[in-house]
């Protein structure tokens, strides 16, 4: 059984052809085939009836009233959820996949699920991870890609938006398979916290995709472009209109405006009416290039793989599911959304004759996927799930997962050090169910928490009298409680000593305390049963020195920060001239500095409006005497004010040095700095070690640079490239986001500490080492135990209820029309009238 919301001929469009073209495959193949499928034109809420499509049984509802994304009905709706009960069990299938179904119910899935039937769910747009289906906000505008670090006043209350996200949740429990339309809506999925082991891709097939290769066309006396969205604003007609208007383009040049009002466009811009199916072959092999400049984030885009096929260019915003058909440069442009600067750039440069005839010449991208292959596929993942049924999964790593439900983060530093290897940890495992809580090491409760705790993990902990202590009783309970170590610097290795230059500023007193320090630090990790690096180097070197089973856990984004720099990378930056910035945590950076002081100088010289913003402690030397008047020295950030900073320069420098008796000791350093200046929408170059390059693709996410030279070219080219900027900045936040958000992040701490948890049953805690321990006493203290809150009040100016209404009222009239509209005032009115 196919189920959708939308189906034909009530509603056509790319994603309700997907289940009509599989249930019609089911037919084909032999199977007993059914529909249920929302109606929006015919039927009274709630209303049913029965049809045939070409001999497939159709079972409607009625569903208008229920479509606006503030509506509970749009996601919890019990009485559709009866009716599908009522049709579950009299045709009795044996799978039920799930296509769109906001208006339906999430309790559908369970339903079929208590029915004994396989069920499978495809998303076809992101309703299931955002309130509204294409990651845009309340007033339409694009939103973070990993939601819950999108800044956003949806006009709802809390308890609405965890009801809807809950009701997710549970519903996607009961899938077998969830299919995404492509790679990259995987991509997001993920990163939004949907089960990996149950994600799969079915990408959707396209009508001649299989002769794409083999068409030919010529550019004629002028380059014809063509847009196909309506009128529709976050399909990008706004951001279109304004482009176009921008754009110098050549006589000849044609806009065909589909569906569209042509108005307030340029005179080489017309409407057209819309075209029929079975006129998109000619309508296509009219136009050389599709414009797509959609604001909503698109799963797939069938009309972007259709143009392709057809022998089209496009010029696409990056907007995901175009993406992985076109390849930037080769067979069209990629932009960033809602930018009518860069559309109108990008129209310019393919307006030029010879430039459209290299993109439609053009065969990037990923190969079009067949119908037939795509019904394939879907078939083979059906049998997969229905076998699946009849086979006993592996109940071991489940088990252990629900067994871990309390973890104790044990921390001996504050500040960012401990943000981002407790706090974010712990606020990211929540996304699963895992409580936990972060502790000093010198905090009474100590002992109390961790033995009630499934998990402990002491990060930066300097052994005490007492710490070994609890350790002890740890190992001596009858409970399984793994203990993890975790550490980002290599300040655990005495051997590193030699190749600190920074020490060499220390009196012998206070090198005798660093160096206690470390065999402190030492000392506790001897004790722990596995090691956790957030460096590949740091990792490398905690298994090969403390003889345990090592995992990375890289620094990643807290809801906290990722609210911050989306707040911030939402305003413009502060005007003045362009800006390079270079910002320090710690007074020990003076010698990276250095290492490009020359390169920064150089490009002070060539850019004569250029501003070098200094944060933090780091000393410039008198090379940049001649640009004191341009020099802008920024005091110490709180974190909670550094997105702003961040924002307010147009390129971050990362430099790190190189080639000295350091280099091993910065191997080891995350590429924070990189990640924070993603987020606000500011491009990094770095000096290339290992995190670095594995952050950055060099030129799309940012620049490495190991020379000077490099360093002057590749700021240089950013300066004097405003759309590159944007590109690369575009590139590196999306990277970040669907990398290492807080979903991703709990996913991969929950798998370490389930990988913990089954060593240590399996092999016991850890033997005693041979390393010469060295351990304080520091008593448990109240007044010495304080950890400094991880908090944020993301309070939203109050919104009058008037322009609450409103903006919902239009909402409502736009999705559901007059009679839907008019329906849910009464139903308002008559819940307000009820005694």
């Amino acid at each position: 059984m196919q189920v959708s919301a939308h189906y034909p001929p009530d509603f056509v469009s790319g994603g309700t052809l997907i289940p009509q073209r599989f249930a019609r495959a089911a037919r084909d193949r032999g199977h007993d085939a059914y529909v249920f499928a929302g109606n929006l034109k015919d039927l009274q809420p709630l209303e049913t009836s029965d049809s045939f499509d070409d001999g497939i049984q159709v079972r409607w509802v009625g569903v208008d009233g229920f479509l606006a994304w503030h509506s509970e009905k749009n996601y919890d709706n019990p009485a559709v959820a009866k009716l599908f009960e009522d049709y579950i069990s009299e045709v009795k299938p044996d799978l039920v996949h799930f296509h769109s179904i906001q208006t339906l119910g999430t309790q559908c899935l369970s339903i079929a699920r208590k029915a004994g039937c396989a069920v499978v769910v495809t998303m076809h747009d992101f309703w299931w991870i955002c309130p509204k289906q294409f990651l845009l906000g309340p007033d339409d505008e694009p939103i973070s890609p990993a939601v819950d670090c999108a800044y956003v006043d949806w006009g709802v209350t809390s308890e609405w938006l965890e009801h809807r996200s809950q009701s997710m949740r549970s519903a996607l429990a009961d899938a077998d398979l969830i299919l995404a339309p492509s790679q990259i809506a995987a991509d997001v999925f993920l990163a939004n916290g949907v089960p990996r082991q149950k994600l799969r891709v079915n990408e959707n097939g396209i009508d001649g995709a299989s002769e794409a290769e083999s068409v030919q066309r010529t550019i004629g006396s002028g380059v014809r472009f063509m847009y196909t969205g309506g009128n529709n604003l976050s399909k990008g007609y706004g951001i279109l209109r304004e482009a176009a208007n921008q754009a110098r383009v050549p006589v000849g040049t044609t806009l065909d405006l589909y569906r569209s009002s042509d108005a307030g466009f340029p005179d080489w811009a017309t409407s057209r009416p819309a075209y029929g199916r079975d006129e998109l072959a000619a309508t296509f092999a009219q136009h050389d290039v599709l414009i797509l400049p959609s604001i909503g984030r698109e799963s797939h885009s069938i009309v972007t793989r259709e143009a392709l096929a057809s022998g089209m260019a496009v010029i696409a915003t990056a907007s995901f599911g175009p993406e992985e058909a076109i390849e930037d440069g080769v067979n069209g442009l990629i932009i960033p959304p809602d930018d009518p600067s860069a559309l109108a750039d990008a129209i310019e440069k393919v307006s030029n004759r010879e430039i459209a005839q290299k993109l439609i010449s053009g065969s990037g991208g990923s190969r079009l996927v067949t119908v037939a292959e795509q019904v394939e596929q879907v078939f083979e993942y059906y049998t997969e799930v229905l076998a699946q049924r009849e086979r006993v999964a592996d109940p071991v790593v489940p088990a252990i997962q629900q067994l871990i439900r309390k973890v104790v983060f044990v921390i001996g530093i504050q500040g960012a050090p401990a943000r981002y290897r407790a706090h974010l940890p712990a606020e990211a495992l929540a996304k699963w169910g895992i409580e936990s809580e972060v502790l000093n090491y010198r905090d009474p409760s100590l002992p109390a928490q961790v033995l009630a705790a499934d998990a402990v993990v002491f990060y930066r902990v300097p052994a005490t009298d007492q710490i070994l202590d609890l350790i002890g009783k740890i190992r001596a309970c009858d409970s399984n409680i793994p203990i993890l170590g975790d550490i980002d610097d290599l300040i655990f290795d005495p051997s590193i000593e030699p190749l600190l230059e920074n020490l060499d500023r220390l009196t012998p007193d206070e090198r005798d305390l660093w160096r206690r320090g470390i065999y402190r630090y030492r000392t506790t990790l001897e004790h722990c049963d596995y090691f956790i690096g957030s460096t590949q180097t740091i990792t490398a070197e905690g298994s090969r020195l403390l003889e345990v089973p090592a995992q990375r856990f890289p620094n990643g984004i807290g809801e906290i920060l990722a609210k911050l720099s989306d707040r911030a990378a939402k305003q413009e930056r502060a005007k003045g001239p362009l800006r390079i910035g270079y910002f320090s945590g710690t007074d020990t950076h003076d010698a990276d500095w250095q290492s490009i002081e020359e390169a920064v100088c150089e490009v002070l010289k060539r850019f004569e409006d250029v501003e070098l913003w200094l944060g933090g402690f780091v000393e410039p030397s008198a090379r940049m005497r001649p640009f004191q008047n341009r020099l802008v020295r920024v005091p110490f950030q709180e974190w909670t004010q550094l997105p702003k900073v961040l924002r307010d320069v147009d390129i971050n420098l990362a430099p790190l040095t190189k080639g000295g008796r350091s280099d091993i000791f910065n191997e080891a350093k995350s590429a924070i700095k990189w990640l924070e200046a993603a987020l606000v929408l500011t491009p990094t170059v770095a000096t290339p070690t290992q995190p670095f390059r594995e952050a950055i693709e060099h030129g799309k996410t940012g620049f490495l640079a190991d020379t000077t030279e490099e360093w002057v070219e590749a700021m240089v080219k950013l300066l004097e490239d405003e759309q590159l900027r944007k590109k690369v900045a575009f590139r590196a936040r999306r990277e970040a986001l669907l990398d290492l958000s807080p979903a991703l992040q709990g996913e991969l701490y929950r798998n370490i500490l389930t990988a913990a948890w089954r060593h240590v049953s399996q092999h016991g805690h850890k033997e005693a080492s041979n390393f010469s321990f060295v351990a304080d006493n520091e008593p448990f203290s109240e007044l010495d135990s304080w950890v400094e809150p991880y908090e944020f009040d993301f309070t939203f100016p109050p919104r009058s209820r008037i322009k609450r209404l409103v903006r919902n009222a239009i909402h409502s009239w736009r999705v559901e029309g007059p009679k839907g509209f008019m329906r849910r005032v009464g139903s308002k009115l008559r819940l307000t009238s009820m005694p």
